[in-house]
Order: structure tokens, then C-alpha cells, then sequence
């Protein structure tokens, strides 16, 4: 049983750790992040032992983990007032950006904040709470008289907006680059 998990250990660790790495950005921090896949998988015989798609198994648990550890990172800098707007475009693009980048940057922070401020107020405001508060769906529900079913309807209707308003952007500023 140990040799067959030193095996997928071995085969799967450089590829936990390059996938993680693609979304942290660190390498420490994706180092941490594939042992924590490997610490979390030991226990579940059932899913590594005899699986031929561990492989995307190790995948899903890589970006799940990846998803959990960003969220806790950018929701402590909002807490703490941060800006995260800095604190992700460092992350993305680098400590230094070249005038182009910042001026995309600029704009890019500009066409969010108006997508957001483009919302039915309900949803803007409920959104965020989510986000920028760190508030949990329950307590958003309680604190409004709402349903925790109907905030996280809000919050995904808000995420489809901006998920578009960004789509946009983005498609307008490849045609730009492009010709």
C-alpha cells in the first residue's frame, strides 16, 4: 500500500506543484500547497488505490486547495484594509509595472468598480459583503432578514455580471492589442 502511494507521491508531486504554481504564483506557497494535496489524499486509500484518473483527481484537489488558499489571502487584506487591487495586480503581473501596464491596470480597475456600481443595489450591496466585508452567506442572510438561499443567488447573479463585463473587456482590449 506505501509503495503504491510513493508511486503516484513521485509521478504526481512535480505536477501538483507546477499546476499550483500557475495559480499562487510562489513557489512556496504552491510547495505547501502540493504537500497538502498529498497530506490530505494518504488517507483516502479508496481513491488513490486501483484509480486509473487519479491523475485528475490530484488535479481537482490541486485547484480546489489553490482556490481555498487565495481566497484566505485576499480576504485578510480586505479585512485588514489593504488595498487588493495593488495586492493582485503585484500578484499577476509582478512588484513593477511599466506605464502600459499600469494604464491597463488603471483601467481595468475602473470598468470593475462600474460594473459593480451598474448593479441592482440589493445584489451590489450583498456582493460586497461577500467580498470585500469577508462576510459568510449565513450571516449576510441574517443581517438582511434574507434567505441564505437568495444571497447566494444574488452573489451568483453578481459574478455572472461581472464574469461578462469582463469577457467584454477582455475581447476588447485583445482587438486593440491585436490590430
Amino acid at each position: 500500500m506505501q509503495d503504491t502511494f510513493k508511486k503516484i507521491f513521485k509521478r504526481y508531486y512535480p505536477v501538483a506543484r507546477r499546476f499550483a504554481l500557475m495559480f499562487v504564483k510562489r513557489e512556496e506557497d504552491a510547495e505547501d500547497i502540493a504537500q497538502e494535496v498529498f497530506a490530505a489524499l494518504w488517507p483516502k486509500v479508496d481513491i488513490w488505490q486501483d484509480n486509473p484518473q487519479i491523475d485528475r483527481y490530484i488535479c481537482r484537489m490541486t485547484r480546489n486547495i489553490c482556490l481555498n488558499h487565495l481566497k484566505r489571502k485576499y480576504v485578510d487584506p480586505v479585512a485588514m484594509g489593504k488595498p487588493v487591487d495593488d495586492i493582485l495586480a503585484k500578484e499577476i503581473i509582478g512588484d513593477t509595472l511599466n506605464p502600459a501596464e499600469e494604464m491597463y491596470l488603471e483601467e481595468l480597475r475602473l470598468l470593475i468598480h462600474m460594473a459593480i456600481e451598474s448593479m441592482p443595489s440589493r445584489r451590489r450591496q450583498i456582493f460586497a459583503m461577500s467580498r470585500f466585508e469577508g462576510m459568510s452567506n449565513k450571516d449576510i442572510a441574517e443581517m438582511l432578514g434574507l434567505s441564505v438561499r437568495t444571497v447566494e443567488s444574488h452573489i451568483f447573479s453578481a459574478l455572472n455580471d461581472l464574469r461578462m463585463q469582463i469577457k467584454a473587456i477582455v475581447a476588447i482590449m485583445v482587438a486593440v492589442n491585436y490590430f
